[in-house]
């Protein structure tokens, strides 16, 4: 929560955030135990106006992108149960499940 995003593998590698996953979408990472307490208003809002909005402009991510928990893809608590609950509030968030080793779509829609 220092007023900065900081870049991991960047946009022209594949990360390894979510198994399965991350051909298909961008991960990001929040620093930090979000089970009962959030990350800072600042934080979040450096990540879900200011960067999705740049990242959507260059063309890094398709404009209808989904935000979603890693959850929603591993058998995890991660992102923490408040900052999930905080982003289900988000307009991108797009439910998704995770049974069993499948994944299930609730709501269609491109994955971030």
């Amino acid at each position: 929560s220092d007023g900065y995003i900081y870049e991991g593998r960047g946009w022209f590698w594949q990360g390894a955030h979510t198994k399965g996953q991350n051909s298909k979408g961008y991960g990001v990472s929040f620093i930090g135990n979000y089970t009962s307490e959030l990350p800072d208003q600042a934080t979040m809002e450096l990540v879900k106006e200011t960067f999705m909005r740049c990242a959507v402009a260059n063309n890094r991510i398709v404009s209808d992108y989904a935000v979603q928990g890693h959850r929603q893809h591993r058998p995890t608590l991660c992102p923490g149960e408040r900052f999930f609950n905080e982003i289900k509030t988000w307009e991108a968030f797009r439910v998704m499940m995770f049974l069993s080793g499948n994944l299930w779509e609730l709501v269609s829609h491109h994955v971030l």
